[in-house]
């Protein structure tokens, strides 16, 4: 019902705002969804989107009796999706990319005055790769904001084909359907020993050689672990593990503990350790920037990734 004595240009212009009012309700909605989705929890959730936590799960409520049902179950231990909800989180990031997409034609209109992108990267590659990309980055695009995400190459390609990050940096055990790339560099990969070692003395080392030495290696779901193991079945070597963890620089403490060796990428070498290079066919890593095949890049976006690959590596 309009208000009383309004004109037919001004019932116009109500109809306009009140449009606007419910569109920008919709997708707050939808926003809060997925972060309540991304995160597990209405708490981490209402602190990323900047709201208090009753305002949040008051909208995902309408949310739920808008669409007939739950979309999220609560417990004690946080929240999780419903069957529904699984289905819904699809068509939220959906509708969330199509409306950023339309957003980003029209700023490239206005030029790179404003605006985001979030940037997924190896942990073992980012603390290498990231402050000069970054840095010249920065220098020509002050206003615009870089997010940064870091995972394995799997988690990466599954947040590309998610949306949850605009680009990835990641090496090819991230890469599959879905995506698009352009590498940025490829190295080999080095033996590394400890300096009382009886390899230490050489500069050269066939892999075969590691066939009884005790191996220590990234965890399982690290993209770097599959490259290692790849480039050991087809030297024909049977690895034997003995230690395994969650970051390349612990994997050199243990080798320079003399609890072990390892491959690491060329990029990593640290003082106090020796690198051996490895006899043809020498195994390498390649690291690409990715993003998803089906997505409009937005100006920031497509900015980030020509300073990535003009970058000196």
């Amino acid at each position: 019902m309009y208000p009383l004595a309004l004109t037919q240009q001004s019932i116009t212009t109500w109809r306009t705002a009140h449009w606007h009012l419910r569109c920008f309700m919709e997708l707050r909605q939808l926003r809060y969804f997925l972060a309540v989705a991304q995160s597990g929890s209405f708490t981490v959730a209402a602190k990323t989107c900047y709201v208090s936590q009753p305002s949040l799960s008051a909208q995902i409520a309408k949310l739920e009796s808008e669409l007939g049902g739950p979309l999220i179950e609560r417990n004690r231990q946080g929240a999780r999706l419903t069957k529904s909800g699984e289905l819904f989180r699809g068509r939220a990031a959906e509708a969330l990319r199509q409306l950023e997409s339309g957003r980003f034609e029209i700023e490239q209109l206005k030029g790179l005055t404003r605006g985001s992108v979030t940037l997924g990267c190896l942990p073992t590659t980012g603390a290498y790769l990231l402050p000069p990309l970054l840095k010249a980055f920065g220098k020509a695009h002050p206003e615009i904001e870089v997010i940064l995400r870091e995972e394995t190459s799997p988690q990466l390609a599954r947040m590309l084909r998610e949306s949850d990050v605009d680009l990835a940096i990641l090496d090819e055990a991230g890469l599959g359907n879905g995506l698009q790339s352009e590498v940025l560099f490829s190295e080999p990969l080095l033996i590394v020993v400890p300096p009382d070692h009886r390899f230490a003395s050489q500069k050269k080392l066939a892999l075969k050689a590691l066939s009884d030495e005790p191996l220590i290696l990234m965890k399982s779901g690290h993209g770097f672990r599959k490259i290692v193991l790849d480039a050991m079945t087809r030297a024909g070597v049977h690895p034997h593990v003995v230690h395994e963890t969650g970051e390349i620089d612990t994997v050199q403490a243990l080798v320079k503990a003399g609890m072990g060796v390892s491959l690491v990428p060329k990029m990593v070498k640290r003082p106090g350790l020796v690198y051996l290079e490895i006899l043809p066919p020498t195994p390498s890593r390649t690291v690409y920037i990715a993003w998803r095949d089906d997505s409009v890049l937005s100006p920031a976006a497509l900015a980030m990734k020509k300073i990535a690959v003009a970058s000196p590596k």
